[in-house]
């Protein structure tokens, strides 16, 4: 066992961590430009684009369902200042999360390190640079990334004040800052945070205490006026319109396989076998952790019973919340990921499976990242529908006087983003639904504005390009009737012309006007 210290490494380990990070960053480039923005993405490069304080307006203005906008701006400040500087394609926005992710990852390997040794801490370093859900928030333009970065150094900071009894203020107030700014990038982090804050009541390390207060009175000072005038009213505005359902048992399944896989709803064989894979390596870890924490040092003991506290724990924490307001997200548990991979770099390297059992072990990891890299790199469907080549064809079909009216947000913000000088509308969602998530203020702020009913967005058309995303059945039933009467007007005022669909985008030309536009009434 290495002592935790902060020594320099050694020639070999840089070499070796040098070479992951090398792989990681290779991995994390592949098709980096080449898939489509989804709605999330486009609002996040949309949003950041306007400024710090257009973005601050558009998220504190008081709504009659509270604030405008749910998520911190601490990812979309820091985005703003790096399109300032690299521009805006997909390739230089991404980038961003992709170097974000590779601290990450040496991040993960200084805590691992300093939980159990070098090796694990190599191992640790490699099963996160090859694993697909961290590269796929890696590649996404989203505030994941700097999330589990934050996750990282906040639990890093902890272990190593909680640690050492001597000279620990310094870490203590780390652990707080880092606390604080995970909270200014994605609130749910705080499920994360609460779990590290119990460890040395749990384990009963009294003389921890005040330093973990201090840390979370510095927490607290740096995130106090975010807590006391916008989150209350953040809550508020999740209490009362918000699309996440209420996780079951099953829930926990599907996060463990998009742990060990990648958190995209692909084919069931697929998803069998991921998950599959993710149950056969959870079985692996904790039998060994049962035959082993009792013939390691307590040292390590320790940091096994941290690892899995901080792996179990949040995922927990946040599901039987969720049973009263539904909060479970599997994204915003990459944190607990993360602790998932050092838990498997321990089985892996110092677990003592025997050789041949190890092999099938990894194996089996393989096969799971394996599915998870194909379906990251070749997804074309929601929630990175295409687009890019939507728009392009469009384009090259336009005349004066046409307009593009989306169905919803979900396919009008992505391509607004790629392609800014066509007319494009988009319908607003149902008022206090629980999709009902793009607040006034927020369309201000993006100069987006939704319109009441397929009859306004019209005004002033000499044609129309009316495009919808495939629903699933479960989803169409819900708009079925708002749907057939949007069509229904469509066809009764205009010649459809023709029809095109691009994996789950069908966009059809409305052409030849029939009728005079009423554009001042809606159908009820």
């Amino acid at each position: 066992m290495e002592s935790a210290t902060l020594g320099f490494m050694t020639r070999r380990t840089t070499l070796i961590l040098s070479a992951i990070l090398v792989i990681a960053f290779a991995l994390r480039l592949i098709q980096l430009s080449e898939r489509d923005f989804w709605y999330d993405e486009a609002f996040s490069v949309l949003f950041a684009e306007t400024g710090v304080e257009s973005m601050l307006t558009g998220t504190t203005t008081i709504t009659p369902n509270g604030a405008s906008e749910p998520h911190p701006l601490l990812y979309y400040t820091a985005l703003h200042y790096w399109m300032w500087i690299v521009g805006q394609s997909p390739f230089a926005v991404r980038l961003f999360n992709v170097l974000i992710g590779l601290v990450t990852i040496y991040a993960v390997f200084l805590l691992s390190r300093d939980l159990f040794d070098t090796r694990i801490g190599l191992s640790a370093a490699f099963i996160t640079a090859i694993a697909p859900f961290h590269i796929q928030y890696s590649q996404e333009a989203r505030m994941y990334s700097l999330l589990a970065l934050f996750l990282v150094l906040a639990t890093w900071t902890f272990w190593r004040a909680y640690r050492i009894e001597k000279r620990a203020v310094g870490w203590w107030i780390a652990f707080g800052v880092f606390g604080a700014l995970t909270l200014y990038t994605q609130q749910l982090g705080a499920f994360y945070l609460a779990a590290l804050a119990c460890v040395p009541i749990i384990a009963r390390r009294w003389h921890a205490l005040p330093g973990l207060l201090t840390g979370i009175g510095v927490a607290v000072i740096f995130y106090a006026p975010w807590l006391f005038f916008v989150l209350p009213n953040q809550l508020v505005s999740i209490s009362n319109a918000y699309w996440i359902p209420v996780p079951s048992i099953a829930s926990l399944l599907v996060t463990l396989r998009s742990f060990a896989t990648v958190n995209l709803t692909y084919g069931t064989p697929s998803t069998l076998i991921g998950l599959g894979a993710a149950l056969i390596l959870l079985f692996f870890m904790i039998l060994q952790l049962l035959l082993r924490t009792r013939r390691v040092s307590a040292t390590t003991r320790d940091s096994l019973l941290f690892a899995l506290w901080l792996f179990i724990a949040p995922i927990a924490l946040l599901w039987v919340v969720s049973q009263l307001r539904p909060l479970y997200i599997d994204r915003a548990l990459i944190g607990s990921a993360l602790m998932l991979y050092v838990l498997l770099a321990w089985l892996l390297t110092r677990g003592g499976l025997p050789r041949p059992i190890s092999f099938i072990v990894g194996g089996i990891g393989i096969i799971a990242v394996g599915i998870g890299l194909f379906y990251q790199y070749t997804w074309s469907n929601f929630p990175s529908s295409p687009f890019q080549a939507m728009t392009t064809q469009i384009t090259q079909q336009w005349l004066q006087g046409d307009v593009i009216i989306h169905q919803d947000k979900l396919s009008a913000l992505p391509s607004r983003y790629y392609a800014r000088d066509l007319t494009q509308r988009y319908i607003r969602d149902e008022p206090g639904a629980a999709d009902d998530t793009l607040s006034m203020p927020a369309q201000q702020t993006l100069n987006f504005y939704a319109d009441a009913c397929v009859r306004v967005a019209a005004r002033g058309a000499e044609r129309v390009w009316w495009v919808v995303l495939s629903p699933t059945p479960a989803q169409y039933a819900l708009i079925q009737e708002l749907f057939t009467t949007q069509i229904a007007w469509l066809e009764a005022s205009f010649a459809a012309r023709e029809t095109y669909q691009l994996n789950d985008v069908i966009f059809t030309l409305y052409s030849n006007r029939m009728t005079p536009l009423d554009e001042g009434v809606c159908e009820s």
